[in-house]
């Protein structure tokens, strides 16, 4: 199991170094980090699983779009259409967050 999100990037006074904080993540030494088990495969799983959000945020983008046509065009979304929409869109504020940028 892992720890329980959110987790936060937040900059040290080494150049180029970066400490990951949320719970207990990890401890480090200066030289080494130390993660859970569930942290170190979470770690290790997230190129490949932003890889696979990126193919998913290609596949919505249409839908996204068309979803959007609709209100530009005076109607109105279903509440299921305005729920997609929002999952649609967290999956792009997943992806800004995992590349650095603010969704």
């Amino acid at each position: 199991m892992h720890t329980p999100g959110p987790w936060h990037v937040r900059p040290t006074s080494m150049k180029g170094q970066c400490l990951v904080q949320g719970g207990n993540i990890l401890s480090g030494d200066g030289f080494s980090l130390q993660f859970s088990e569930g942290n170190a495969h979470l770690v290790a799983a997230a190129p490949t699983m932003l890889a696979a959000l990126r193919e998913i945020a290609v596949i919505a983008e249409q839908h996204v779009q068309d979803l959007y046509a609709i209100v530009q065009e005076g109607g109105t979304l279903s509440a299921v259409d305005k729920m997609e929409l929002r999952r649609w869109q967290s999956v792009g504020e997943a992806i800004a967050k995992a590349e650095g940028n603010k969704p």
